[in-house]
C-alpha cells in the first residue's frame, strides 16, 4: 500500500493508454490501471491503439505484444515515428531472448511477463510514471518561458518603436537648432504672433477634455506609425486613421477658421484607410513619412496648449496653423502626386 501511494503521487497527472486483445484479462487489469491515472483508453489491438493514440495525448502507453490485425511491435514502431520519448512498456508471455531483444530495441521503457505480478507491475510503474511526470513538467517549463520570452520580445518591441520615435523628435529638435538661432527664432515668432487680429471680445478657446483627448492621440500616432514600420501589421494603420479623424471631428467643433485644417485632417484620414498607395509609401520611405507626421502632431500639440487658454477667434488664425496644413498636403501629395500637381495655392479665411 505504502509503494501504491508512492506510484499515485506522478501516476494520477497521467494518461493512459493500455492495448490487450484479451478480453478479461483487459478488464481485470483496467481495474488495476484505473485508480492510478487520471484517464485510461482501453484498444484491443494495435490498430486501434494507434487510432486512439493519434486523437489523444497519452503520457504512458502499455501494450500486449501478441495481437491480431496488428501486433504491438508494429504499433511501438509508428508511435515512435510519432514521438520518440514515448513511454511504453510491453506486456508479454514469451520469455524468448530474441523476442525481448527485439522489444528492447523498439525502445520499450520496459517489460513486463504475463501473468502479470502486481508488486512487480507497480515496481516496473514508479520509475516509468516518475520519468514521464518530469517529462510534463519540463514542457510546461519551457512553454512557460517561452510564453515569457514572447512577452519580453513584444516589449522590447514596443520599446523599440518608441525610442524610434523619440530618435525621430531629437533629430528634428537638432535640425532647427542649428538652422535657427534662438534670437532670430523669438524675433520670428513675435513677428508671426503679432499678425493676429482678434474678433471683437468673442471667447473661442478648446475644452479641457478635447484638450486631453487630441493629446492623447496626437502621441500615439507617430508609435503606432512605427509598429507598423517594424512589424508590418495592418491594425496599426487602423488605429492611426481613426485617430486622425477624430482630431478633424475636433477641430470642426470650433471656429470656421479651423476648417482647412480639420478638412486636410479628415482627408488624410481618408488616404490611410482606404489607399494602398499609402501603405507602399510608408514601407519604402519610412523615415520620411515619420518625419511629416511627427512634425504635425508636435505642431498640432502646440495649437492645442495655445488655445486651451487663447481665444481663436480671429481673422487670420489660419497664418498660424497654415504650416502644418501644408505639411499634411505634403503628404497627400507623395501619395497621389498626379491629383494635386494642379492644385496650385490653398486658399484660406
Amino acid at each position: 500500500m505504502i509503494f501504491m501511494k508512492e506510484l499515485q503521487k506522478f501516476s494520477l497527472r497521467l494518461n493512459l493508454l493500455y492495448v490487450e486483445d484479451n478480453r478479461s484479462v483487459r478488464e481485470e487489469t483496467l481495474k488495476v490501471f484505473e485508480p492510478l491515472f487520471a484517464h485510461v483508453d482501453i484498444a484491443e489491438n494495435g490498430k486501434e491503439g494507434l487510432d486512439k493514440y493519434n486523437q489523444f495525448h497519452y503520457d504512458i502507453v502499455i501494450t500486449d505484444i501478441n495481437m491480431p490485425v496488428m501486433n504491438g511491435i508494429e504499433m511501438i514502431e509508428y508511435i515512435h515515428e510519432v514521438n520518440p520519448e514515448q513511454k511504453i512498456i510491453a506486456i508479454s508471455a514469451h520469455d524468448e531472448t530474441d523476442i525481448l531483444l527485439d522489444i528492447l530495441l523498439k525502445g520499450v521503457s520496459s517489460f513486463i511477463l504475463k501473468p502479470i505480478d502486481l508488486d512487480k507491475l507497480f515496481k516496473i510503474l514508479l520509475p516509468v510514471c516518475r520519468d514521464a511526470d518530469a517529462q510534463n513538467v519540463n514542457i510546461e517549463l519551457f512553454n512557460a518561458l517561452q510564453e515569457e520570452r514572447k512577452k519580453l520580445k513584444q516589449t522590447v518591441e514596443a520599446l523599440t518603436s518608441h525610442m524610434h520615435t523619440v530618435s525621430i523628435k531629437n533629430e528634428q529638435i537638432g535640425e532647427l537648432y542649428f538652422q535657427t538661432k534662438p534670437e532670430i527664432e523669438s524675433q520670428l515668432l513675435e513677428e508671426y504672433f503679432a499678425k493676429d487680429e482678434d474678433q471683437g471680445y468673442e471667447k473661442v478657446v478648446f475644452l479641457f477634455d478635447d484638450c486631453e483627448e487630441m493629446r492623447d492621440l496626437l502621441s500615439e500616432i507617430p508609435d503606432k506609425l512605427s509598429n507598423f514600420t517594424d512589424a508590418n501589421d495592418l491594425k496599426y494603420i487602423d488605429i492611426v486613421a481613426n485617430d486622425v479623424s477624430k482630431i478633424a471631428n475636433i477641430l470642426y467643433r470650433y471656429t470656421p477658421f479651423l476648417d482647412p485644417l480639420a478638412q486636410k485632417l479628415e482627408e488624410l484620414a481618408r488616404m490611410i484607410a482606404q489607399d494602398p498607395d499609402f501603405i507602399t509609401i510608408i514601407t519604402t520611405k519610412p523615415e520620411h513619412i515619420l518625419k511629416l507626421f511627427d512634425a504635425i502632431c508636435i505642431d498640432l500639440s502646440f495649437y492645442i496648449k495655445r488655445f486651451s487658454i487663447e481665444s481663436m477667434a480671429m481673422k487670420n488664425i489660419h497664418h498660424i496653423h497654415q504650416p502644418t496644413t501644408l505639411s499634411i498636403q505634403q503628404i497627400i501629395t507623395m501619395i497621389h502626386p498626379s491629383e494635386n500637381d494642379d492644385e496650385g495655392d490653398m486658399e484660406f479665411f
